[in-house]
């Protein structure tokens, strides 16, 4: 039986931009906890998040090559994201399942030792065409603020 790879606490500055077909833009900011863990040569990034009392949690895959974000628990999502590239996704909440394709549009991660940087733009289509223009900016670092 294997062990598991150790898991380092971090601080987490969560911004996300969204812009729907027709709407106004939405901007969220958060602030978690989580933790970084190194499996195979990649960096996850692990949290949750808890929006009118149901728990998602969210684990991030770090490469600037071949990132993705996936969610589970109330909202199920897999995101997949390549520079300059379209991959299949899929996002699920209660009886509403999506098959997405997600056009990455910039991605770019920066790291040190102790802390980095996600940051990805994206437009995120369904069969009925664009559901919006996305910007997610995660920024880590060991510890606690």
């Amino acid at each position: 039986m294997g062990t598991q790879p150790p898991l380092v606490p971090v601080s987490i500055g969560l911004k996300s931009e969204i812009r729907h077909p027709g709407q106004e833009l939405d901007i969220m900011e958060l602030d978690l906890h989580g933790s970084i863990m190194e499996k195979a040569g990649k960096r996850y990034l692990r949290y949750e998040e808890t929006n009118n009392g149901a728990v998602v949690k969210t684990t991030v895959k770090l490469d600037p090559e071949d990132a993705v974000i996936m969610r589970t628990g109330a909202v199920r999502m897999r995101l997949p994201f390549a520079p300059d590239g379209m991959r299949l996704g899929s996002y699920a909440n209660g009886p509403l399942e999506l098959d997405l394709r997600v056009v990455t549009n910039a991605l770019v991660l920066t790291e040190d030792r102790n802390s980095g940087e996600f940051h990805v733009r994206y437009d995120m289509h369904a069969e009925d065409g664009l559901l919006g223009s996305y910007e997610l900016t995660i920024t880590y670092a060991e510890g606690t603020r």
